[in-house]
């Protein structure tokens, strides 16, 4: 992953691939190259990748269409329920494309970054991986700028209720989910021309084998790449987090002077008070999470030789490669546990998911004989 933070993002597992390059030299690897073979590197790899990733990924995508499902029941009509239809949509994307079936067989080969194909099939291969890298990143770093939306959209809901309908429009949301989702667009279809397939002879392998190198327009722009390096590290590991966070505090605040309100107030109006509170708690909870799987992605910040890679750096040795592999699963872990959260902690959610299960048991009772006789009777009087 990325001294950059991209976290969950990993925002950039496809330029770890380059610099992960076959004859990759780095300093840093040769000094702690003896910390963990490449033989225990690469089943390590293997059992993470697919074994331990896919299944928390099947489950979270399971879990994330079900929320769709059911948010598609209750409407979107309310701007909360946009924002969670959205970022259940960005999860399952980013599992399903972090999954992907090129990025996978190139780890067999025990080659990081690499297809031991002909070269047609290794060329093809690369062309996936480049597709889904791109919707891999885009997704979920939108799935991170989405809780600080959530964020946003609750502070307003709780400090200025009587504008809320003013302020927060579901036109607005839409919009604001469109921008993000248009914008690490942009981002990785540009970066994707950094890159190129180049098809090398592997000595460790004695085949040649694809792999992904840096392109003649990433040597013209490295400090180019190097900002963006930056400028992702803010706004996916600094800025939505920090921003989440400090919101989370104040929006907690807010209920807990709310529910002392609440004890004062009329029957009705504290009904209304208290079913706020509710999906706001249920929100909160979900930002609260988030957050927490930041700061573990934010980790390797610090020791960068043990997990992140950046956009313009070498690859770190075998520990960080398997470092980088938890992060991606705490990442997977992350986008996979919205929906647990919502069926424990949101009544009609819950009662929703469970009527998908429970409708086709009340089928229709038959009329009672003698209700068919009295209707056939009344059919022949008009008849």
């Amino acid at each position: 992953m990325s001294e950059t933070a991209l976290a969950m993002t990993q925002a950039t597992e496809h330029t770890q691939s380059i610099y992960k390059g076959i004859n990759d030299t780095s300093p840093i690897k040769e000094k702690n190259a003896e910390l963990l073979s490449d033989e225990v590197a690469h089943l390590v790899m293997q059992v993470l990748m697919f074994y331990a990733t896919p299944t928390i990924s099947v489950l979270g995508i399971t879990g994330n269409v079900f929320s769709m499902i059911i948010l598609l029941k209750h409407g979107l009509h309310k701007c909360s329920n946009i924002l969670l239809f959205c970022l259940a949509v960005s999860d399952t994307t980013f599992l399903v494309a972090f999954n992907s079936v090129p990025k996978i067989l190139n780890e067999v080969t025990g080659v990081p970054m690499a297809w031991a194909y002909s070269r047609q099939a290794a060329h093809a291969s690369y062309v996936f991986y480049t597709f889904f890298h791109i919707v891999d990143y885009a997704a979920g770093l939108s799935s991170l700028a989405i809780p600080m939306l959530i964020t946003m959209e609750r502070l307003v809901a709780v400090y200025f209720p009587m504008k809320f309908s003013v302020i927060v429009t579901p036109f607005r949301t839409w919009s604001a989910v469109a921008i993000v989702y248009a914008y690490w667009l942009v981002v990785y279809i540009y970066s994707s021309f950094w890159f190129e397939f180049q098809y090398k002879y592997d000595p460790k392998l004695n085949i040649s084998v694809g792999i992904i190198g840096r392109s003649d327009l990433y040597y013209e722009e490295v400090e180019v790449s190097k900002a963006l390096d930056e400028v992702i590290r803010y706004l996916t590991l600094k800025i939505p987090p920090g921003f989440t966070l400090v919101g989370c505090i104040l929006i907690s605040v807010k209920i807990k002077l709310a529910s002392v309100k609440r004890q004062k107030m009329t029957s009705a109006g504290a009904a209304k008070d208290a079913k706020s509170n509710r999906t706001s708690k249920m929100l909160l909870a979900v930002c609260a999470m988030y957050t927490v799987t930041c700061g573990i992605l934010a980790l390797p910040t610090y020791l960068p030789q043990y997990g992140y890679y950046t956009m313009t750096g070498d690859a770190p040795n075998n520990v960080g490669r398997i470092g980088y592999q938890v992060v991606n699963m705490v990442v997977c872990i992350n986008g996979s546990c919205n929906f647990i959260v919502y069926v424990g902690m949101n009544k009609n959610f819950r009662d929703t998911w469970k009527s998908l299960f429970t409708r086709c048991r009340f089928k229709r009772k038959p009329a009672p004989q003698s209700q068919k006789g009295q209707a056939q009777k009344r059919f022949e009087y008009k008849n």
